[in-house]
């Protein structure tokens, strides 16, 4: 076997690992690089869409390997697609930096994930504001169409069906990819649908960690994966490192109690901020709101995941439950709670996909929350601060920041700004409540010495030496290298 890796190394996230096993070759992840698209792109500078792949091979974003790529963008830019070279990518979890460049590949590549994941990313490619986020469903791009008087014109998006992609589901599965049997097996991670693999080799087993932890309400998860995967005795150990400078204890269960010390003490609104698709997090704040009397107030975007997650039996908190309540914010004209504008006006402020929500007997404007502030947990993320000012939170009001701390520049501005937003409203100082989607060094120790693979090789860190004070047989790998295992 035969393992290159064109991300996730040096860096947190990016995974791409390329796995060749006689004539199979599968990809570990198709993931963004934060760290090296934030060096030459930003919200309002972004690679163009009519240079297809080319601004991303130009930084070395994307792999240039034929006949992976879709065709649509290789022949609009003069490149010949050739015949599909790879037999699908095996997807450990949603997150982007995992799995966003699955928009750049051919539409007839084989994705393999859990019903979560495909979950995931069916509610990004709805939701999602970006251009490319067609990952469960794919759209012809550079097509031309005939106008009345016979002339050409180009189509754009709402013009073009889409194609589904190949997505196979494989929760907890053995299953077989090209000519090489493969198992999924579930680990709890701070997105649902989280799996670790295992690849089964001539050489040897390979073990693909993917993103997870133990101290989630799905610990158990983990725990078992870790038993799995050395009862099979693995040559190789590929495993994330995010944390394996860290001895910090985190739970999920603690994030609970320290939150609640601060909603038992608040006669006003509690506006926390979680992160959008942190099921757990999510369920956290629910369990929170039974318990205060409240009602946990998501937006349109949770909302459509729940709905989706709900239709695939994924636990997750029910959008009808009693202590939910999905927020309509004023949106283009603004005029939800404007009684001069009919219905049908009011739907026109909102996106197809958000329409249905207005018939939900537990939708809530800003009127509602406004008058009855005691009663709601209003989520609210950086991006939505300005739903504060329709809000407006009384006297008495907490906020509760419960994301990870700003780690780059960026962040600390978009901290910052927060911060401003949060004193204007007379919530400040606030609470800060967070755990982790991954396990700390001493966790990291433990999976490693009870998997006991031959050889250890560390990815999703900055820090991979780090793992040669806890394992022998420690491999620091080197992108776009090929290494014989």
């Amino acid at each position: 076997m035969k393992l290159t890796f064109y991300g996730g190394v040096g860096e947190v996230g990016g995974n791409k690992i390329l796995v060749k096993e006689g004539k199979t070759k599968v990809f570990l992840d198709f993931g963004m690089s934060f760290s090296t698209a934030g060096r030459y792109f930003d919200e309002f500078l972004q690679p163009r869409k009519c240079s297809g792949v080319l601004d991303l091979f130009e930084f070395g974003l994307l792999p240039k390997i034929e006949g992976i790529y879709r065709q649509d963008y290789l022949e609009h830019c003069g490149l010949k697609p050739g015949k599909r070279s790879v037999d699908g990518v095996l997807l450990s979890h949603a997150h982007m930096d995992h799995s966003a460049y699955i928009h750049f590949l051919r539409k007839d590549m084989p994705i393999y994930c859990t019903a979560a994941s495909r979950c995931v990313m069916e509610a990004l490619d709805q939701t999602a504001a970006s251009g490319f986020t067609e990952l469960v469903r794919f759209k012809e791009s550079f097509k031309l169409g005939t106008k009345k008087d016979g002339g050409a014109r180009k189509l754009d998006s709402r013009h073009i069906e889409p194609v589904p992609r190949p997505i196979h589901e494989i929760d907890s599965k053995r299953f077989k990819v090209g000519e090489v049997e493969v198992e999924a097996v579930p680990v709890n991670h701070s997105l649902p649908g989280a799996t670790a693999y295992i690849i089964y080799a001539e050489s040897g087993p390979i073990v693909y960690s993917g993103d997870l932890r133990f101290h989630g309400y799905g610990g158990k998860l983990t725990e078992e994966f870790v038993k799995k995967a050395a009862k099979v005795k693995p040559k190789v150990l590929i495993i994330e490192g995010t944390r394996i400078d860290s001895n910090k204890v985190e739970s999920e269960e603690r994030v609970k109690e320290d939150c609640m010390r601060s909603v038992d003490g608040c006669k006003g609104l509690v506006v926390v901020n979680f992160p959008v698709r942190d099921v757990d997090r999510m369920a956290t704040f629910h369990k929170i709101a039974k318990e205060s009397g409240r009602r946990l107030v998501i937006n349109t975007k949770q909302a459509y995941l729940l709905q989706l997650l709900e239709e695939r039996r994924v636990e997750a908190p029910r959008v009808d439950d009693e202590n939910i309540a999905v927020y309509l914010p004023k949106k283009t004209w603004g005029v939800i709670c404007d009684a001069r504008f009919p219905t049908e006006v009011k739907c026109q402020d909102y996106e197809s996909w958000e329409r249905e929500f207005m018939g939900f007997e537990n939708a809530v404007t800003h009127e509602d929350v406004k008058k009855a502030q005691d009663a709601y947990i209003f989520r609210c993320d950086f991006f939505e601060l300005k739903n504060l000012i329709d809000v407006r939170p009384s006297k008495g009001s907490v906020y509760i920041r419960s994301v990870t701390e700003p780690f780059n520049d960026e962040m600390m501005i978009d901290a910052e700004k927060a911060e401003n937003w949060i004193r204007h409203f007379g919530m400040f100082p606030y609470s800060q409540a967070h755990c982790s989607g991954h396990a700390n060094g001493l966790d990291l120790r433990r999976i490693v010495d009870d998997i006991g693979a031959e050889t250890v090789i560390p990815v999703h860190t900055t820090k991979a030496g780090g793992f040669k004070e806890i394992a022998d047989g420690v491999l620091e790998v080197e992108v776009g290298r090929e290494y014989g295992v």
